[in-house]
């Protein structure tokens, strides 16, 4: 309700000073306005002549007539007044056409009637509701301070007003309504991610056969911050080699936009000013090509990340890289430093050097950065021609590294500590297979002088006899054996001083025995006669050893 209609309303009602009642009249909007099918209330007052008051009593009937029949409307009706304060306001419900309706008073009870025709209110239906009116913030907004945004929407059903929402929904919003206006508020606090976003606000109106909205113009976000995500961005002449140019570019986001750009090298732990603006142009160097940039407004300044630009260096192959030659085998080294890490590869009289059973090649990364790659091969029979070749994206070179080849005398001589322990191996293994040969023997000797054992007599015996085991048994008298070891006596016939074993005189094969020890004696002492004497002397002993010829002499068969 606008605030003209409040001042007619309090002046029909008060009559007071300067409001000049009129009899028989009612007051009241002379238009409203509300959607199809919605409701419309109709602010009414109205005046009698002092002697009728008395004749209103809440019986009485309250209707609208349309201008144009002086019929009752059709449209739902109700009455939201007061007859005792003369107050007729009426809310007229699901409006679905346009009119001009005029308020009447029907009192059975004391028989007063009486049509307000001289102030009847035109009702208008609107397709679609009148658009929100959105307002603004208080510019300029600076980060981190609440913002208020309000949407208004004209309220045309009382008892339905309209449901106010946000896009986006930036904050917390409150709705109010205040007569005929519904007023809805956004609160946020303002932030850099603010800036730019369009707001707006919808209004949206209940209605039986379905709901009308109604958008609000849009509004942008003007949010002032100091500078953010700023970063440095590189364009290198390329190749990006030492002593080329170098474009650098700083952006940041701010609001003001920036407007001081102030260039820094770092050199190890220092920093250098180089320059101010963007974009900014400067010089490589081989080292310390590392850059930030800093940014201002009236609201900060901002420093940028760290942009590191690589240059390019050809690869160099280092003095290091030689051959040497290990026995029959020659290993080779190259190192190369460059940028990019440069690639290597062999060649061999002018062909690539691929890995195989007599080809070896590896590569490696040390510690200060050179490349290495190893080559073992083989040694060549002569001069061969091996080349280390080196590359990357800035150039490639190649070095030729001398190979020991094999030499026949160096080779030779290279060789003797190996002959030389050869031959001390080979003579150790003769003498020890002569040893082993000479101790088996001496062993084998053993075993068949073992096979003779020599038994002395029983002591009741007369003369010692010796009982030889091999083969066949065969007695020699022990005392004419002690006799070719110890002092030289005369030989002992085969006379009388022949025993036997048993009792008896001894038979044919005793006397075979004696003659055969008595021949073999003889044959001992010629060979001792020669030998000194300290040989020979040996001491007394119940058995003897010693080597004797022996000839088995078949036994004749006895005739029959």
């Amino acid at each position: 309700m606008t605030g003209s209609w409040r001042l007619f309303l309090l002046c029909s009602l008060l009559q007071g000073a300067g409001c000049r009642a009129a009899v028989y009249e009612a007051q009241m909007p002379e238009r409203v306005t509300t959607l199809s099918g919605s409701c419309v209330t109709v602010p009414c007052s109205f005046t009698l002549e002092d002697e009728y008051k008395d004749k209103l009593d809440p019986g009485c009937k309250k209707l609208w007539l349309k201008d144009e029949d002086q019929k009752p409307t059709s449209t739902s009706t109700t009455f939201r007044g007061n007859l005792d304060a003369y107050d007729c306001t009426t809310a007229f419900n699901d409006v679905q056409e346009n009119g001009s309706y005029e308020f009447r008073l029907e009192c059975k009870t004391s028989g007063f009637k009486y049509s307000f025709a001289n102030h009847p209110v035109n009702i208008q239906i609107k397709g679609l509701p009148e658009a929100p009116r959105l307002t603004p913030p208080k510019e300029p907004v600076v980060e981190g301070t609440p913002v208020e945004l309000g949407c208004s929407a004209p309220s045309y059903c009382d008892t339905h007003p309209p449901t106010v929402t946000w896009t986006p929904a930036l904050g917390l919003s409150t709705q109010l309504q205040q007569g005929d206006t519904v007023t809805s508020t956004l609160t946020f606090n303002a932030s850099h991610l603010h800036h730019g976003n369009s707001v707006s606000c919808t209004a949206a109106y209940y209605i039986p056969s379905g709901n009308k909205t109604v958008m609000s113009t849009i509004y942008q976000l003007s949010i002032s911050y100091a500078p953010r995500d700023t970063s440095v961005v590189g364009s290198p002449c390329l190749p990006a080699r030492e002593g080329g140019c170098l474009n650098l570019t700083c952006s940041s986001h701010a609001n003001p936009a920036v407007s001081e750009v102030t260039w820094y090298r770092m050199h190890g732990e220092h920093i250098l000013k180089i320059g101010t603006g963007s974009p900014l142009s400067i010089q490589l160097l081989n080292t310390d090509n590392v850059f930030f940039c800093e940014v201002r407004n009236y609201l900060g300044t901002e420093k940028s990340n760290v942009y590191k630009i690589d240059i390019q260096t050809p690869p160099r192959i280092l003095p290091s890289s030689s051959c040497r030659r290990i026995a029959a085998w020659v290993r080779c080294s190259c190192d190369s430093v460059g940028r990019p890490s440069p690639s290597l590869e062999w060649r061999l009289d002018g062909k690539l050097v691929l890995g195989s059973e007599d080809v070896s090649v590896s590569q490696v990364n040390l510690e200060n950065a050179p490349l290495r790659s190893s080559l073992t091969m083989r040694a060549p029979a002569g001069p061969t021609a091996l080349t280390c070749h080196s590359s990357n994206a800035a150039g490639n070179t190649s070095q030729e590294l001398p190979v020991p080849h094999l030499d026949t005398q160096q080779y030779l001589t290279d060789q003797l500590p190996w002959i030389a322990a050869t031959a001390v191996l080979a003579v150790g293994l003769l003498f020890a297979t002569v040893c082993a040969v000479r101790a088996w023997k001496m062993a084998n000797r053993t075993r068949l002088g073992s096979d003779a054992l020599l038994n002395k007599a029983p002591p009741n015996q007369g003369n010692s006899q010796v009982f030889f085991r091999s083969g066949e048994d065969v007695y020699a008298n022990i005392d004419t054996l002690m006799n070719t070891v110890g002092p030289r006596e005369e030989p002992v016939g085969a006379g009388g001083g022949a025993a036997g074993l048993g009792e008896g005189a001894a038979g044919p094969r005793e006397e075979a025995a004696t003659a055969a020890g008595s021949s073999a004696l003889t044959q001992r002492d010629s060979e001792e006669a020669a030998e000194p004497a300290a040989d020979r002397q040996v001491a007394d002993c119940d058995v003897l050893y010693t080597t004797v010829n022996w000839k088995n002499k078949k036994k004749k068969k006895k005739e029959t």
